[in-house]
């Protein structure tokens, strides 16, 4: 069974209003980059699955992990 990490996105944009979301994770992200492979959108609980991993750049960003 592949395991999925559900982190919740904190980062505080300061004058720059951007969403925050829920990223579905292979791994827990940690250091400078982490793969995601889907995501959902503020406002929403429906799960949008790419077709390929996206590295996401870890730098300045925060996250919780939901489950």
């Amino acid at each position: 069974m592949i395991r999925h990490y559900i982190f919740q996105e904190t980062t505080d944009w300061g004058e720059h209003p951007t969403a925050n979301h829920v990223y579905v994770f292979t791994e827990p992200p940690r250091g400078r980059t982490a793969r995601a492979i889907g995501y959902v959108k503020q406002d929403s609980t429906q799960v949008e699955l790419w077709k390929k991993p996206y590295t996401i750049d870890l730098r300045h960003r925060t996250f919780k992990e939901l489950a």
